[in-house]
C-alpha cells in the first residue's frame, strides 16, 4: 500500500458544490435540508478514521428507494456522487479530478502497481450513502482494486482493509509483504503476508485482509512473471560477462534500492526472494 496525504477539501463545500448543479428544485431543497447531518457525519468519519474505528459506523440497510437521511432516499444520496461529481460537465468534477491527482506518481495506493483512474469509496456508498461525496472517503484507485473491493466493508477492527489516508507509520515503514521463489522453468513467484512479531493481532489481521481483499497474491505474481521474463535475459548477459557472484550481488542491490522507496512493494519482495534463493542466482534464472 502507498500512503497518501489526506485531502484538504472542506466536506460541506464539496457537498454544496455537488448539489448546486441539481436542476430539480425540490430535490435540491431536500438535499440542502440535510447539509447539517452530512457535516456531522463527515466529522464523525474523520474522528473514527483517526482512531481506526470506521468499522463502528453502522451501515444503512434500507432499499434504494427508501429514505436514508431526512427526506432523501438512499438512491438520491448516491446520485449526488454519480450524477453531480463524476460527470465531466459538472462543476464538482474538478474536485473529483483533484482527488484523483493525489495518487503518488499516478499509481493506485491500494496495490501500488495499477494506475489510478477512478475513485474508490473506502466505505461503500451502497451501504454508507452519507459519505458518497466525502473527500476523506474517496481514494484514488485502479479499476482492478475498485472492482475487487466492490461493496466490501467490515464490522470488526481486524476486518478493516488499510486506508491510504489514515493508515501510515508501521503499515508503511515496516515490512509485511514477502515472496518466495518457485523453482519452475521459468521461475515464478509466490507472494504472502508475514507481519512483524511485535505487531498487535488486529494490525496483523488488517494487512492480511488488505492482501486478500485486493487479490494481491495473484496480481503480484502476474506482475512478477512479466518482470522475471525481462530479468532472465539481462542476468544471462551479466553472468556471461561477470559471473555468478555478480548476479547475486545485482539482485541484492535491486532489493535494497526498491526497499528504500517502498518496503512493501511487490518489487522489494521479489528481489529479496531472488537474492536469497541459491537455486535462482546459481543458475535457475537461465531456465526457460
Amino acid at each position: 500500500m502507498r500512503a497518501i496525504n489526506k485531502p484538504t477539501h472542506d466536506s460541506l463545500t464539496v457537498y454544496q458544490q455537488c448539489i448546486d448543479s441539481i436542476s430539480d428544485n425540490g430535490l435540491r431543497h431536500r438535499l440542502n435540508q440535510i447539509a447539517g447531518s452530512i457535516g456531522t457525519a463527515a466529522r464523525d468519519y474523520e474522528q473514527k478514521a483517526n482512531s481506526q474505528l470506521l468499522y463502528t459506523i453502522v451501515s444503512n440497510t434500507c432499499r434504494n428507494d427508501e429514505l436514508a437521511l431526512g427526506g432523501v432516499t438512499k438512491e438520491e444520496l448516491r446520485n449526488v456522487y454519480s450524477s453531480h461529481m463524476v460527470v465531466k460537465t459538472k462543476p464538482a468534477r474538478a474536485i473529483y479530478d483533484s482527488l484523483l491527482s493525489l495518487a503518488p506518481l499516478g499509481r493506485c495506493p491500494f496495490c501500488g502497481c495499477g494506475y489510478a483512474t477512478t475513485l474508490d469509496h473506502y466505505l461503500p456508498k451502497a451501504k454508507y450513502p452519507q459519505f458518497s461525496v466525502l473527500p476523506l472517503n474517496l481514494v484514488p484507485a485502479c479499476k482492478d482494486c475498485n472492482k475487487d473491493k466492490l461493496a466490501i466493508d467490515s464490522t470488526t477492527a481486524e476486518g478493516q482493509s488499510l486506508h491510504p489516508y489514515f493508515d501510515h507509520e508501521n503499515f508503511i515503514n515496516q515490512q509485511w509483504l514477502y515472496a518466495e521463489v518457485i523453482e519452475t522453468a521459468p521461475a515464478t513467484m509466490s507472494f504472502f503476508v508475514s507481519a512483524p512479531d511485535d505487531w498487535d493481532e488486529i494490525s496483523k489481521a488488517r494487512v492480511q485482509r488488505h492482501f486478500n481483499d485486493f487479490n494481491l497474491a495473484s496480481r503480484y505474481s502476474i506482475e512478477a512473471g512479466t518482470q522475471l521474463a525481462c530479468l532472465r535475459d539481462s542476468l544471462i548477459m551479466q553472468f556471461d560477462t561477470l559471473g555468478l557472484d555478480w548476479v547475486r550481488k545485482l539482485l541484492e542491490i535491486e532489493a535494497e534500492a526498491y526497499a528504500k522507496n517502498h518496503v512493501n512493494s511487490w518489487q522489494t519482495a521479489m528481489y529479496q526472494a531472488l537474492s536469497g534463493s541459491v537455486w535462482y542466482h546459481q543458475g535457475g534464472f537461465q531456465l526457460a
